[in-house]
């Protein structure tokens, strides 16, 4: 694929590069940066953070000038009583001199110095590009054509390599397994792992009457896919928790909870007959174990408990 354009922030005029600078550091900042409108980058500040705590000067040049011009500002804003930090952003690297010069102002201040060019600027455009593609819409729009013909170019070698497995298997006349292209948003290795383990947890529980195959088909109905691992990765957390209602069903003794509950149900009138207690009573009992009022609003928990508290009332009355 042929290489993106470059981003030349030369390209760029002064009032542009300004503009660049702001639009970075108030992404940096967020609202407490401050710009300096006008020609406040004469006094040493194009803008600030804090009530001057951190101050920032843009520099921008077509012919590099002379290291020390500039630092020529630095003392227009050494008298700031907040100043912490002062930092210079120029469109190109720093020489090895204004290095030098930056270091020697640093050790003479009460406040840090230091100077961006180039390479932290791309840097930010990099994080924030929408700031890259408002400044230099012609190359984003470049690196969007490259990206497109990259990907219509991996599709390409893709579909000649599907069409020469089925070329072999025309001419072997054996069938050839072709290789699925997996989603991007598709079950990650790990979580097929843990799903994995909590089906074959399933199997185990069900004593034979389950197999991994069976739950695997199950599952790849559920979310109408051929194959379960090309589930969407979002579906995990679903995914676990019907596995694990699929054990605790095959644990009932592999019976509907519609049957288990009309079961429940019975035992427990038969308790209310046998304790002889009347419909009133028997009702302020259901409220007092689960908050409800009739056996036939209550979750199969719920009538375990009703029913294991009457056996402990009809071994009390005995």
């Amino acid at each position: 694929m042929r290489a993106a354009k470059e981003i030349n922030l030369q390209t760029l005029t002064d009032e542009m590069f300004a503009a660049l600078c702001h639009a970075v550091l108030l992404k940096e900042h967020g609202i407490v940066y401050k710009p300096v409108a006008g020609e406040g980058g004469d006094s040493g500040i194009d803008g600030f953070v804090n009530d001057y705590e951190i101050v920032y000067q843009f520099k921008f040049f077509k012919a590099r000038p002379r290291p020390a011009s500039f630092l020529s500002d630095i003392d227009k804003v050494a008298h700031l009583p907040n100043l912490k930090q002062w930092f210079l952003l120029i469109p190109e690297d720093p020489t090895e001199r204004l290095y030098q010069l930056i270091a020697e102002e640093k050790a003479s201040r009460s406040f840090n110095v230091d100077v961006f060019g180039k390479t932290w600027l791309l840097l930010m455009l990099e994080k924030h590009k929408h700031i890259k593609d408002r400044f230099f819409s012609e190359v984003a729009k470049e690196a969007s054509v490259q990206k497109v013909i990259h990907l219509s170019e991996v599709k390409a070698r893709k579909q000649e390599g599907m069409l020469k497995e089925i070329k072999r298997e025309v001419r072997s006349k054996k069938p050839i397994r072709i290789s699925v292209e997996k989603p991007p948003d598709s079950l990650t290795p790990e979580h097929i792992r843990l799903i994995s383990d909590e089906i074959e947890k399933v199997v185990r529980g069900a004593s034979g009457s389950q197999s991994f195959g069976k739950i695997c088909s199950n599952l790849k109905n559920k979310y109408g896919v051929g194959n379960w691992q090309l589930i969407r990765d979002e579906h995990f957390s679903d995914i676990m928790d019907w596995l694990r209602k699929y054990y605790y069903a095959t644990r009932e003794e592999y019976r509907a909870p519609g049957k288990i509950r009309n079961e429940l149900i019975g035992v427990i009138k038969s308790q209310q007959r046998t304790l002889t207690l009347n419909d009133r009573a028997y009702r302020d009992l259901l409220v007092k174990l689960t908050g409800k009022n009739s056996s036939t609003l209550m979750e199969i928990y719920e009538l375990k408990l009703v029913k294991d508290h009457l056996n402990i009332l009809l071994g009390l009355k005995k």
